[in-house]
């Protein structure tokens, strides 16, 4: 534990709640600021992107979170209390969503709570290579895609049965499986290795928001 986090830790004096903060927490994100929010009590608006990002203040309060509703303020919904139950809500989606890009081949996957432009220029990127789907996809494609279209206008005049929502869902889990079929990286990519802060190997980012990955 650095300087910095035991002093976050003095906001408190109530052990419990220190232990439960520093357990819960992820280890990539035990910073001195988190913690001292967690402490606090300060509350996350429902417009923040770790909100946004979880599927709403509704998922949050789903999955047992403590919701403070602001009564005179519709557009923003309220506040997420409990900092702490929503750091773990978002590290589980997190890592969740880092063993999907693991499994395509990268190396390492490292989570960040926060991404700067600083971070971004320690890193180099590599950039997906675009492939033509075969005649078969192309096909399956646009008659999903014109499915798709033709259940859209239904919904929208709600004249479909109970089923159509989670039809349309399918196709177009299908059609975003197809279309990412048509960008792959090249081999060299998967060849890279991140760097340490002293070496002189440039290090890759894969071309996602949320991490950074390389393959040995």
């Amino acid at each position: 534990m650095t300087f910095d986090q035991l002093s976050a830790f003095t906001i408190s004096d109530e052990h419990e709640a220190q232990e439960r903060v520093w357990n819960e927490l992820p280890r990539w994100n035990r910073y001195a600021s988190t913690i001292r929010s967690a402490l606090a009590g300060e509350g996350v608006r429902a417009s923040h992107k770790r909100l946004k990002f979880l599927g709403g203040l509704d998922a949050y309060e789903a999955a047992g979170g403590t919701v403070r509703r602001d009564l005179f303020d519709d557009k923003e919904g309220g506040f997420a209390v409990d900092v702490v139950k929503l750091d773990a809500l978002v590290a589980a989606k997190l890592e969740s969503a880092a063993k999907a890009v693991k499994a395509e081949g990268w190396k390492w996957v490292e989570i960040r709570p926060d991404v700067s432009y600083d971070t971004f220029q320690a890193y180099g990127r590599r950039y997906p290579e675009q492939v033509p789907l075969s005649e078969a996809e192309q096909a399956e494609l646009d008659q999903l895609t014109a499915q798709y279209d033709e259940l859209a206008e239904s919904i929208e005049a709600e004249a479909v049965d109970e089923g159509a929502n989670a039809k349309i869902e399918e196709i177009d889990k299908r059609i975003t499986g197809l279309q990412d079929s048509t960008e792959i990286y090249a081999p060299e990519a998967f060849r890279d290795q991140r760097r340490d802060r002293h070496a002189d190997q440039p290090r890759r980012c894969a071309d996602r928001a949320w991490c950074c990955a390389a393959r040995g």
